[in-house]
């Protein structure tokens, strides 16, 4: 048996590789530098705007207009104030965009959360930072929020 060529060792070597590399479910922001993954998708900005992607089950199984529904309810009985709604659009797929405000200590606070709801899941984006940070910040991250795909 001939030991391997050298252009066949560099092909496995690339093959393998390509295997470690995990592929992110979102576009990254503009301005934001990915954390290491850890099963969802992280970023942060250097004035310390946070976003993720994740995904949760569908359980109970509900479309959009319950979950966004319940996402409100929940977050303005949570003490945020709600700053506005509406839909986002990914594609094809229809969104919503929950955009909310907090104090946090000495500063005030926002919170951006988009969902897209899937048979088996929901895909939810969200970003946090403080509002004059996150008011510079938000055209990127709604153009990423825009980017993200079905699983």
């Amino acid at each position: 048996m001939r030991p391997l060529s050298s252009p066949w060792l560099v092909l496995a070597v690339a093959l393998c590789l390509c295997a470690c590399v995990t592929t992110t479910p979102a576009a990254l922001p503009e301005g934001f530098a990915a954390y290491p993954p850890d099963g969802a998708f992280k970023a942060v900005s250097p004035d310390a705007v946070v976003y993720r992607v994740r995904r949760e089950p569908n359980k109970p199984y509900a479309d959009l207009a319950f979950w966004k529904e319940a996402m409100k309810k929940r977050m303005l009985a949570a003490g945020y104030r709600l700053s506005a709604e509406g839909p986002l659009a990914a594609g094809p797929r229809e969104g919503y965009l929950l955009e909310l405000t907090a104090p946090y200590g000495p500063q005030d606070y926002s919170y951006l959360i988009a969902i897209f709801v899937e048979k088996e899941s929901i895909q939810i984006a969200e970003a946090a930072g403080e509002v004059l940070a996150l008011a510079e910040r938000r055209p990127a991250l709604l153009k990423a929020m825009a980017s993200l795909t079905a699983q």
